[in-house]
């Protein structure tokens, strides 16, 4: 009899103390857990890439189609410290179409097409005319400069573009460019004037 009282107490206590170990292994895999920092697929309403989503390259001037490259501007009137921005080539769309015949391509000319997403990563405000940053280079290293106008495949940028910090934009802008020309890479200049390297993001095709 006592024998079977104590071999019941002895399953008791394996049992608690198993139970108790397990407790202890699955609180530590939560805590070891950290839910929603996966870059990979996370999108925004409207398919646009969040800057955590997109295929980041943001310690370099150059990448591919996608990337995310982090570009300097220049420093304004009565500032201490330039802009700087995130920038992101989404797509590219060769033949594209405008919204209207006013942004049709000129004589012997095609449209193509590029979206960015820029975001402001400073601590001073970004200010741009969203077609001048950006260029179509061909593979004579001719370089072709965005005007104002909406393809068929999404709305352009604004006109004017004014980025507080930590605030983003995304859209289209369009290039005419010669129907022989074959476009090699994209790029954007910030505060576009002289050639430092540092301000001109490249994304080769």
């Amino acid at each position: 009899m006592h024998r079977s009282i104590a071999a019941a107490a002895a399953v008791v206590a394996l049992t608690a103390t198993l139970t108790a170990c397990n407790g202890s292994d699955g609180d530590g895999d939560k805590a070891g857990t950290t839910k929603g920092t996966h870059s990979s697929g996370a999108t925004e309403p409207g398919g646009e890439k969040s800057p955590e989503a997109a295929p980041s390259q943001a310690s370099s001037t150059t990448g591919k189609l996608g990337d995310t490259l982090s570009l300097v501007g220049i420093v304004g009137l009565g500032e201490t410290t330039a802009p700087t921005a995130e920038v992101t080539l989404n797509k590219f769309v060769d033949n594209a179409k405008a919204q209207g015949p006013y942004f049709d391509p000129a004589d012997g000319n095609r449209l193509v097409a590029a979206e960015f997403t820029i975001v402001n990563t400073g601590t001073v405000t970004y200010s741009d005319a969203p077609y001048t940053p950006p260029t179509v280079v061909d593979t004579a290293g001719t370089a072709h400069n965005g005007k104002p106008g909406d393809p068929t495949v999404g709305e352009s940028l604004s006109i004017t573009m004014t980025l507080s910090p930590g605030e983003r934009a995304t859209g289209w802008v369009i290039f005419d460019v010669p129907k022989s020309a074959k476009i090699a890479s994209v790029t954007w200049q910030m505060d576009r004037t002289g050639l430092d390297t540092e301000r001109i993001g490249t994304w080769t095709l």
